[in-house]
């Protein structure tokens, strides 16, 4: 005799910390995300010389 339908064990997704893990991982952004946007960020010293350097007027 075979069992009933719904007499059959839950598919485990894996423990209450690893559920919350995932959600914390998919809200923060990728990491590769974070680098690109502080590469692209200029640093404070390359900002005051870029403003140092037009006002003394050069332009390159």
């Amino acid at each position: 005799m075979t069992r009933h339908l719904i007499d059959n064990p839950r598919k485990s997704e894996g423990t209450r910390l690893g559920q919350f893990v995932k959600i914390a991982r998919d809200a923060s952004p990728h990491h590769a995300t974070r680098q690109l946007v502080a590469r692209l960020r200029p640093q404070s010293a390359q900002r005051l010389a870029a403003y140092l350097r037009i006002a003394r007027g050069q332009q390159s």
